[in-house]
């Protein structure tokens, strides 16, 4: 009979990944097991909703790509569109190694809380998924709400290319993680999303 768990360890958030590099698998688990909860790991696309009915994961991390030459994230972007139909989707993190803006505001349009590079920063991802674990109730796939699409008049147009510059800078240097670049402009991640919107990043 195995030993049961200590309560530190059971009570734990049970984390789900899906990435189809076993390599990738392994480092977030003894990444992540230790510091945020046990984590079940998945390659395959197809294994996803048995998972998530089996296990209810309390947050998922997700690729983008499955298999050799996919680089496009087309793959992670429909799972994220099949996720948000679930009636109560854990909250995904997603993590890709071709990052760029374009693609974060994709994935979080689609319902992402947020977005990793791979190489990650140790610290940064497990940051990452404590803050999407302590998300408001009701907001794990909630779909962002559009910002309208203002047109600045040609005398603010320069105030809105500095802006619009300083928003890539800043998701550059977080390598398109929105929860760190909203950290070092000083906004919240709903104003970061409003504002590259209204730029069309």
């Amino acid at each position: 009979m195995s030993a049961a768990l200590p309560s530190s360890v059971s009570s734990a958030p049970r984390l789900l990944l899906l990435d189809d590099d076993p390599d990738v698998g392994l480092a977030a688990q003894l990444l992540l097991q230790r510091r945020v909860g046990p984590v079940t790991c998945l390659r395959r696309p197809a294994e996803l909703p048995a998972a998530l009915d089996r296990l209810q994961p309390a947050l998922l991390l997700l690729d983008l790509n499955f298999g050799p030459g996919r680089t496009d994230g087309s793959q992670g972007l429909r799972l994220l569109d099949e996720l948000r139909q679930r009636p109560a989707p854990p909250p995904v993190v997603v993590m890709t190694a071709y990052a760029d803006i374009e693609r974060a505001v994709q994935a979080v349009r689609r319902g992402a809380w947020d977005f990793v590079t791979k190489p990650w920063d140790n610290a940064r991802l497990v940051a990452t998924c404590l803050e999407a674990l302590q998300r408001p109730a009701g907001a794990a796939m909630a779909e962002p709400t559009p910002a309208p699409n203002l047109v600045p008049s040609a005398a603010v147009q320069p105030l809105a290319t500095q802006e619009r510059a300083a928003l890539m800078a800043a998701m550059a240097e977080a390598q398109g993680n929105l929860s760190a670049a909203a950290r070092a402009l000083g906004l919240s991640r709903a104003a970061l999303y409003r504002r590259l919107e209204k730029h069309g990043l």
